[in-house]
């Protein structure tokens, strides 16, 4: 867990040790862009706080969860213009909405500017803001009707804008489902203008103005610049006299001329030499002495309260964690626990989380190769540093498999749960994920009894957290990727972060809408009612997954059938269900065998149905799975006997 402090007070007190590099360099241009200091593409130039990426020619800005494009930047105003996020192929849906629109990290030099004008699409008629209006006359309507890009839009009519005065969040732009869907924003708009005169939608954002560099010995400074403790042992690259810090350039330059106005003095006959250098020497002890005093008050204000802050909040984090560390200790109503492991083991166990042990890389954190003192082999899950989002799914997973055993469900051997950032250790599944298998052309593919045997397994251990697990757990996040093959390719489920415990005397549970787009029941989407059917849904798009090898959202796939369960039913609507089919598994496959698998494809389509209370249970899945099963393998026996 992370504390993040408040942003003014971050900023001078702690921003002076966050940078990488003592000198302050600029980073050379990115294709033909220009990057100022002090943002930063690399390790060894402009200051490591303000970090930016240059991929492939084009810089690129990354929040928590999304990544935007920057179209320009104004180093003289601090400013920067990223694009704003697409809408999704025939919806009124952005693209970054399974995360929540625009998120900022809080705890670095980036806000969102006032000069943007946001506007918010697909709304729900219930929402509320504070400073969010949706009356029928807002400028909203008038960009939505007037738009090309936005017919799509006018289906759902419903819009907001923020009221006059009133501005966006510093940190994001938010869209959930149980607000608004969409939004586009507006740098310095005048709204006076018809439509066609707009801007292209963009999103201007801000950095605070960094400090001069840190640095260790002189050799970190240049000849304009002194290495000199400023406080608490924090060495800082000081300004020599007559010389001042241009944050803009990240050097030092001539100071201000004038400062004393000396002019109208020197001019004036009547003034000795004498009295001249009297004046000029009694201005600059007054102006220093005033300086000082103003500077050294500031100083210690921001540092009591920082320290203070910083003390309440660690005391506050350390009681939370305390509370998870008892309830995750004796976490499940079976005799399973977790054990804790200390830092400093997760450490040596990962190598200190070498990059050559990165197993892979989520949405809320890393996935590192590990072996134990005991020379276990493991997987070892990372929160995300800072991101509570994270951390708060990584303590849920813990709580959910302390509870459950079955195997085919990953089986958790512990965790460490410490200020910064907590860890997960899993057993390590060798063969990686059901999504690399299916879509990895470089992989062997997988044979229709693997893919039967592995659709069965992820069967069983649903079935298992449904129906026998106390009380049944949802997973609420079932994809290929979340499907991993041990050593033997036996299927295991793994991520739980998402997961929801339900209770024996409801028949659902009521949340908002999590998941992956593609996989997410429409039904708990409109509804925010999670049920076991959710999990029927997402498992019926995996079957899709399996039975065709093509991925759950493809933009590769012509618009209408970018989403595999709209294209599939259109092609079940039209008798054509082999058409689907891998042709890797219809190679040499028999009539038998292909009855066997157009058999599994109804199967799916069953689990896809729009009413959950259509779709059958995890129970009845395992059962017609495990059928079809028996014909492949009788199958088998035949050929073997001829």
């Amino acid at each position: 867990m992370t504390v993040n402090l408040p942003r003014p007070v971050v900023f001078v007190a702690i921003l002076l040790v966050l940078s990488g590099c003592a000198v302050a360099t600029r980073c050379p241009n990115c294709g033909k862009i220009p990057v100022p200091y002090p943002l930063s593409t690399g390790p060894t130039c402009g200051h490591q706080s303000y970090k930016i990426r240059c991929d492939a020619g084009v810089l690129k800005f990354d929040t928590l969860n999304n990544t935007y494009t920057v179209k320009s930047i104004s180093p003289e105003n601090r400013l920067f213009v990223i694009g704003n996020s697409r809408f999704l192929p025939n919806t009124c849906v952005m693209a970054d909405f399974a995360t929540n629109g625009v998120q900022l990290n809080t705890s670095l030099p980036f806000t969102i500017t006032a000069s943007n004008t946001v506007l918010y699409y697909n709304c729900s008629e219930t929402t509320s803001f504070v400073a969010i209006e949706c009356p029928p006359t807002s400028i909203c309507h008038t960009y939505q009707n007037a738009s090309p890009q936005m017919s799509t839009c006018r289906r759902v009519p419903h819009c907001c804008s923020y009221k006059p005065g009133s501005t966006t969040n510093l940190y994001f732009i938010r869209i959930t489902p149980d607000r608004c869907s969409s939004y586009t924003s507006f740098v310095n708009l005048n709204m006076s203008l018809p439509v066609s005169k707009w801007p292209d939608p963009a999103v201007e954002l801000t950095w605070a103005t960094p400090p001069e560099p840190p640095c260790v010995t002189q050799a970190d400074c240049d000849s304009t610049a002194t290495c000199k403790d400023v406080q608490g042992g924090v060495k800082t690259c000081l300004c020599k006299h007559n010389l001042r810090w241009d944050a803009v350039v990240g050097q030092c330059v001539p100071a201000l001329k004038n400062i004393l106005d000396e002019s109208s003095v020197e001019n004036s006959s009547f003034v000795a030499r004498a009295d001249l250098k009297k004046i000029r020497a009694k201005r600059i002890t007054v102006f220093t002495s005033t300086f000082c005093s103003v500077g050294i008050t500031i100083v210690s204000a921001v540092l009591t309260t920082t320290i203070c802050i910083r003390r309440r909040r660690e005391k506050a984090a350390r009681q939370r964690l305390s509370r998870e560390r008892e309830e995750i200790v004796g976490a499940g109503s079976g005799d399973r626990s977790s054990r804790i492991f200390s830092s400093k083991e997760i450490k040596r166990a990962t190598n200190n989380f070498t990059p050559t042990g990165l197993l892979g890389a989520g949405g809320f954190g890393e996935v590192y190769k590990g072996v134990l003192d005991d020379g276990t082999t493991v997987a070892v899950k990372c929160a995300k540093l800072g991101n509570t989002k994270s951390i708060d799914q990584v303590l849920n997973e813990v709580r959910i498999l302390c509870q459950v055993n079955h195997k085919n469900l990953v089986h958790l051997l512990g965790c460490c749960v410490e200020l910064q950032q907590p860890f997960l250790v899993y057993e390590y599944v060798p063969n990686g994920s059901l999504y690399d298998h299916l879509h990895d052309r470089s992989k062997q593919p997988l044979t229709w009894s693997q893919r039967l045997i592995i659709a069965h397994d992820t069967a069983e251990g649903l079935a298992y957290l449904h129906f026998s697990a106390s009380p049944p757990i949802y997973h609420r996040d079932i994809k290929s990727s979340n499907i991993l093959l041990d050593a033997k390719m036996k299927a295991k489920v793994a991520d739980f972060g998402l997961s929801r415990l339900a209770h024996a005397d409801v028949t659902h549970v009521t949340t908002c809408a999590q998941g992956t787009l593609g996989y997410l029941d429409p039904d708990y989407y409109w509804n925010y009612q999670l049920t076991d059917k959710s999990d029927v849904y997402s498992y019926g798009v995996l079957l899709l997954e399996i039975l065709t090898s093509q991925k759950a959202i493809d933009f590769n796939r012509p618009t209408n059938d970018v989403n595999l369960v709209t294209y599939v039913k259109r092609i079940v609507n039209e008798e054509r269900l082999v058409d689907v089919i891998d042709p890797t598994l219809k190679k040499h496959a028999s009539t038998l065998e292909i009855d066997a698998m157009k058999a599994f494809g109804f199967l799916a389509i069953s689990c896809l149905e729009e009413r959950r209370e259509n779709r059958p249970s995890m129970e009845e899945v395992s059962e017609e799975i495990d059928y079809v099963m028996g014909i492949v393998a009788t199958v088998a026996e035949e050929k073997l006997s001829r």
